[in-house]
């Protein structure tokens, strides 16, 4: 019987259109907040296999969440008192030298040829002018952006604590309102996000960790007078896949060739290069066994949208929350292949023959078999 199309469902369809743009506006008005606490998930699920393995040592959770808090404030502390000044005056350092190095990079034959095509040097000075002429405006823009910077640290650090306290609580009462029969499913499939999301995230800080060293090492080995600045950025930018770690070396590269010449650019260039193969072929196949695995192009479109709405947050949290996603589709696909999945008819079987065989798709003129 043909549904006829009634004003009721006009006006449905349209109510539901109207409240989805509603709630779009909703979330992009507060999108730095939703940045946030996605952060602060993160956070918290990259401590929960600590936070675990302290529970193991009959520790109570709020004993354990404790214990990971001051010893994260006491790490933060002991960078802030020793590599901060460090980092600080070696940046002044680099920052003051930035024009010999600029000269020296312009006796190269490679800038020369790129200058001459592309005018780097005019673009520079025309900039440099530019931005002289308002130095107030982008004073006060850096002086904002680090104070918002420091407010939305405190607040990710705060809210992860609360996630790491009650947030199990809050994910067993949204499951009440599941049917009774999926509660487990979806409490299984959360776990399954929880740990994907949370091992990814050390696995990948372990690995830009890593980097970060190997960098800081060979500039402090070839006498470059930055190097812990050099490897810190190595670090951070290397907690973005692809992009990152290659934005760093570029820097990194550059920034030794021009402190301390040809060669000791190429041997940074070279080590890179090395480590870079160590890192496909040993570092992540070994972290990727125990996180998920994305395809690059999902990869690279998570990364470009993460970018666009959220800047370097949003990038850093562009794969743990499509790695979420993924788990929800790979959930979703095993579901449909056993809904779709043919049913094997046994020996004496045919009262569960699949419907579309040949035995009931007869033609309706044939008449029936009499029975024996």
């Amino acid at each position: 019987m043909e549904h006829r199309i009634t004003s009721r469902d006009v006006w449905v369809v349209l109510a539901n259109t109207i409240l989805a743009l509603i709630l779009v506006a909703l979330l992009w008005q507060l999108r730095t907040l939703v940045s946030w606490v996605l952060a602060s998930l993160v956070l918290a699920l990259a401590a929960e296999p600590i936070v675990q393995a302290l529970m193991r040592h009959r520790l109570k959770r709020g004993w354990a969440v404790l214990v990971v808090c001051l010893g994260f404030l006491a790490l933060l502390a002991g960078m802030v008192a020793t590599l901060v000044p460090m980092v600080i005056e070696q940046a002044q350092a680099l920052i003051e030298s930035a024009p010999d190095l600029l000269a020296r990079l312009q006796q190269t034959a490679p800038f020369q040829w790129v200058d001459r095509r592309v005018d780097v040097l005019g673009r520079i000075q025309t900039a440099l002018a530019e931005s002289g002429a308002g130095a107030a405006g982008p004073a006060l823009d850096v002086a904002s952006t680090i104070v918002r910077g420091v407010v939305g640290v405190i607040t990710i650090v705060i809210l992860a604590v609360f996630a790491m306290l009650y947030g199990g609580s809050v994910f067993r009462g949204a499951l009440e309102w599941m049917p009774p029969d999926r509660r487990e499913h979806w409490s299984h499939l959360g776990d399954r996000m929880k740990t994907a999301v949370g091992r990814y995230f050390l696995g990948t800080l372990l690995v830009a960790s890593i980097g970060g060293l190997v960098m800081g090492v060979t500039t402090l080995a070839l006498g470059v007078p930055y190097f812990l600045a050099l490897a810190l950025l190595m670090t951070m930018l290397g907690l973005v896949p692809y992009i990152g770690s290659a934005i760093a070396a570029v820097v990194v590269v550059g920034i030794t060739f021009s402190a301390e010449g040809l060669t000791a650019g190429l041997i940074a260039l070279g080590v890179y290069l090395v480590y870079q193969q160590i890192e496909n072929e040993v570092l992540q196949p070994i972290v990727q066994k125990r996180t998920m695995r994305m395809n690059p192009l999902v990869i690279s479109i998570a990364l470009l949208a993460g970018t666009m709405l959220a800047g370097i947050l949003g990038a850093l949290l562009a794969l743990p929350v499509a790695g979420a996603i993924e788990v929800l589709v790979q959930d979703l696909q095993a579901q449909r292949a056993r809904k779709w999945a043919p049913v094997e008819p046994g020996p004496g079987a045919d009262a569960r023959e699949p419907r579309g065989s040949a035995e009931t798709q007869r033609d309706p003129a044939e008449p029936a078999s009499a029975p024996t």
